[in-house]
């Protein structure tokens, strides 16, 4: 029976895996070939309609696999409720079913910002594409039009859709049910297509590509200039190695953990400059894990990071105790340290002053090299001298820039 709910609400989803379910590259083991940074494509739908306040979903199966009922299991733990259908009779009497229906096609990539964006227009639309390479292999409309794999429609007709025959894809028959009863088409820009940012994946290049692209746009997203640049360049070498791992993340947090512990043992052992060439590679190895991982929650990442970075703080006051003495002040100094980069780390990536002062490797070495030289207290404060010129060099530039545009 269909249950036609408030059109405030959000709607449904339905997609399917009809054809990729009996596949080796969905939804199993992580080193199969069709996997986006490790993820099967099943699963990034399902990620970018859940962040578009999508809770309920309807995926169309042949047979429940253990790992889609696996996948199922995981969607209920983070507040998505699934439901396995085989026909559009399951679909239609579904006590689950919203006021509006949204359709993604099968074994298609939807980046998260266009499936947020359409969805959220709140109107019933068949989104569509000119014809072209990169639409090749969508389902086509008509002469001039391909189906771009997005439908939004009202469900108070789907209960007049009858005698359907048996193998009919059921994504397909509301395609052309939409079609048939008047839904507006939204023609897309064909750059969200060029730039695959809606995909068809059927060979790995495809696969491969996106996942490149994603990693790429991670990187740029980072600050500092070491981070970017050398430790962005390692996890763009070493991501599609730990992706094709089903096990490496149970382990990634172990080496940025290792190297924290033994800062801090070498710390008490009175070797700062060990010390700090260990928190160096802690940093490494937990900026590469950190743009490796794609599929840990938000919530969680936070977490780790936040961790991570307050043992980090607590290394290098530990550090500075270690070092100071009456006259030196280094404890002071390192304190004013540590709050001008959680000051600078507003400063958007985009601005070059961002490279030196949102960059902690870049001061460990510094305060490495310090410690080197037999002048740790004296580098430290011509540090923190540096970090206030460039602040102040970021503040009148920003003044500056907002001057220009009035």
């Amino acid at each position: 029976m269909l249950s036609v709910e408030n059109v405030q609400e959000p709607p449904a989803a339905l997609l399917s895996v009809v054809s990729t379910a009996d596949a080796p590259h969905f939804p199993g083991p992580a080193s199969s070939p069709l996997t986006i940074a490790g993820q099967s494509v099943l699963e990034w739908q399902l990620r970018a309609l859940q962040k578009s306040g999508i809770t309920t979903c309807f995926i169309e199966v042949d047979n429940v696999s253990g790992a889609l009922l696996k996948l199922s299991d995981a969607g209920e733990h983070y507040g998505l409720k699934i439901h396995f259908v085989r026909t559009l009779e399951d679909l239609q009497n579904s006590a689950d079913l919203k006021s509006r229906l949204v359709i993604l096609a099968e074994g298609q990539y939807f980046a998260e910002d266009v499936v947020h964006r359409l969805i959220g227009a709140g109107t019933p639309c068949v989104a569509t594409c000119e014809i072209g390479n990169e639409s090749a292999a969508f389902e086509r409309i008509d002469l001039t039009r391909c189906w771009a794999g997005f439908t939004l429609l009202d469900t108070e007709k789907l209960g007049s859709i009858q005698d359907i025959p048996e193998g009919w894809s059921i994504a397909s028959t509301l395609l052309r049910f939409a079609i048939q009863i008047g839904t507006p088409f939204h023609p897309l820009p064909q750059t969200i297509i060029q730039n695959a940012e809606i995909a068809k994946i059927s060979v790995p290049a495809d696969a491969a590509a996106i996942g490149q692209k994603k990693m790429q746009a991670r990187v740029d997203g980072v600050k500092g200039w070491i981070e970017r640049n050398i430790f962005g360049a390692i996890a763009e070498r070493l991501a599609p190695v730990a992706w094709s791992h089903e096990g490496h993340a149970k382990y990634a947090q172990l080496p940025p953990a290792l190297a924290l512990i033994l800062s801090l043992a070498l710390t008490a052992m009175n070797q700062p400059i060990f010390a700090l060439l260990f928190l160096f590679l802690g940093m490494m190895s937990n900026q590469i894990q950190a743009l490796i991982d794609v599929k840990s929650p938000a919530r969680r990442s936070r977490a780790h990071v936040a961790i991570f970075w307050v043992i980090s703080a607590i290394s290098v006051l530990y550090i500075a105790i270690d070092q100071s003495d009456v006259a030196s002040n280094t404890v002071e100094f390192t304190v004013i340290m540590l709050a001008l980069v959680a000051l600078a780390s507003k400063i958007p990536a985009t601005r070059w002053t961002s490279n030196l002062l949102c960059s902690p490797a870049l001061l460990v070495l510094a305060l490495c090299a310090s410690a080197y030289f037999s002048g740790y207290a004296f580098g430290l404060k011509i540090i923190v001298f540096a970090q206030l010129a460039l602040l102040l060099t970021e503040q009148y530039l920003a003044r500056r820039g907002v001057g220009a545009q009035k």
